[in-house]
């Protein structure tokens, strides 16, 4: 079997967000694979779920298992490999609300995030210049960035 891997495929901001692809905007390609990938993690009860690779996609789950959320992920060719967490049978992650969409992007600085989640104990995920942080990360590092999920 492959070595499950502790990071993801090399590093890097959402630079590569604003450049052009063939067929459209990399941004709006790149949300609908983010959605894609979160809503096939809340859709199986499996230990191991298998999704497209692409690089903002393994930055999140390098975020998610850095949270203790996954257990890791590996990167095959083409396609990722996801172990999922779970915790006395059911998955760890139990509900994800994707908040920016193709259509329509949240951002928020720090101020605004530090507001907004201070009763929440949830995860909200964050891309930022830095790359794909926690809310917890923006608001210890001042910076504010586009609401994931």
């Amino acid at each position: 079997p492959p070595a499950w891997r502790a990071a993801g495929r090399g590093g890097g901001g959402g630079g590569s967000a604003r450049q052009k692809e063939e067929g459209g905007s990399a941004t709006t390609t790149t949300m609908q694979r983010a959605c894609e990938m979160v809503q096939a993690l809340l859709k199986t009860q499996a230990a191991m779920q298998r999704t497209p690779y692409h690089p903002f996609c393994a930055q999140i789950l390098q975020l998610l298992q850095k949270e203790g959320l996954i257990r890791g992920y590996t990167v095959e060719g083409n396609k990722m490999s996801i172990l999922l967490k779970h915790y006395q049978g059911a998955p760890v992650i139990r509900n994800v609300r994707v908040v920016s969409k193709p259509s329509r992007d949240i951002w928020l600085l720090p101020h605004e995030l530090k507001f907004r989640t201070r009763h929440n104990t949830g995860l909200w995920v964050m891309q930022t210049p830095a790359g794909v942080v926690s809310h917890r990360d923006c608001i210890e590092m001042g910076i504010g960035g586009k609401v994931i999920f």
